[in-house]
């Protein structure tokens, strides 16, 4: 059960020498330029925070048990780790991917204080040259995205010393390479970048190790898609189209573009996180994060920002109750906000 500061949330206002001042929705902060550097995502996994940090080339476990006060639990990184780009967690057990040298690192996080590798394994041909980017689990396999080889691989981790990869599907034949991965039923849904024009491809996952493309969605608006599932919509944003795109999954193996906002108000988003009907945006351009309305998810609508200069490009975004939770990459911080104090001001 999370914990706070009364006092942080009796007033939306203060009052200094007459004049009213909107209190700042930020309760909690964590800065630490070595730790935290470069954070990439934010994923929570009961009262901690996993971190993994690009430049840091590194993951990072904060303990959020008291929002206003987040810590650093533990840090891990290798003399072979590259900057980390992706993150699963199942369990007691972490799954990173390295970009420089495309490997899979398999970690035992059953003590947040003290993280071990168990096992890595290579991704790929090591001669292609290029990023391994995000990686999702289950059941016992990974499904990790390589941009340059243009594959979504499948890599066995029921031996989580001794991971292995299984099988490959190729997701495109043009210049985009693959980037997120979201799994939902039988199926992966990969978002590409770097190309002239960019998808959303459908990866038939029903046999794991025998993994075929299905179909690919594609529109000008699509670009480096990230975002949730909720129900049968998923909401996710594409950071160089200043666009929020929503997709419906009733029928999982043909998604449909059924909404998109538009707007360079979004300060080019690059992650998503959904409570009631809001979506948060990090903002790589802003240093801050956005606000969506989707109480009608055909229609999102955008309602505001807010910045602060220690939220300084702000990649990644997780949700709990009334807090939201933001990395920022060059700001090298984790960043605690009362949502309810954010929609006051």
């Amino acid at each position: 059960m999370f914990r706070f500061h009364q006092a942080q949330l009796a007033t939306a206002v203060i009052l200094c020498c007459g004049i009213a001042h909107a209190q700042s929705p930020i309760v909690g902060k964590l800065v630490d330029d070595v730790q935290l550097r470069g954070v990439e995502d934010v994923h929570l996994v009961g009262e901690f925070a996993f971190l993994p940090c690009r430049e840091g080339t590194r993951l990072t476990i904060c303990s959020i048990a008291d929002p206003t006060a987040p810590t650093v639990v533990s840090s891990f990184t290798h003399d072979r780790l590259g900057p980390v780009a992706g993150l699963a967690v199942d369990g007691d057990t972490a799954y990173i991917t390295s970009q420089g040298n495309h490997r899979l690192y398999v970690l035992d996080v059953a003590d947040k204080s003290d993280i071990h590798l168990l096992g890595s394994v290579m991704i790929g041909d090591p001669d292609v040259k290029g990023i391994l980017y995000k990686v999702a689990y289950r059941d016992g396999y990974c499904f990790v995205a390589h941009q340059a080889a243009k594959k979504l691989y499948v890599v066995d981790v029921y031996d989580p010393r001794q991971p292995k990869v299984v099988a490959d599907a190729v997701v495109t034949t043009e210049d985009d390479g693959p980037f997120s991965v979201l799994l939902r039923d039988d199926y992966a849904y990969v978002g590409t970048l770097f190309g002239k024009r960019n998808r959303l491809a459908v990866v038939d996952l029903e046999h794991p190790t025998n993994p075929r493309l299905k179909t690919d969605l594609l529109d000008p608006a699509i670009s480096q898609l990230s975002g949730e599932v909720i129900d049968d919509l998923y909401y996710c944003v594409c950071w160089d189209r200043n666009a929020f795109l929503v997709f419906d999954l009733r029928n999982p193996g043909e998604p449909k573009l059924v909404a998109r906002l538009i707007d360079e108000r979004l300060g080019e988003p690059n992650r998503c996180a959904i409570a009631g009907d809001r979506a948060y945006l990090p903002m790589v351009k802003g240093n801050g994060i956005a606000v969506v309305d989707i109480a009608d998810p055909l229609a999102p609508r955008f309602v505001k920002t807010f910045v602060d200069p220690v939220m300084k490009k702000t990649y990644g975004v997780a949700v709990r109750e009334q807090w939201l939770f933001v990395g920022s990459r060059e700001g090298n911080s984790l960043v605690v906000i009362d949502r309810r104090i954010l929609h006051q001001n």
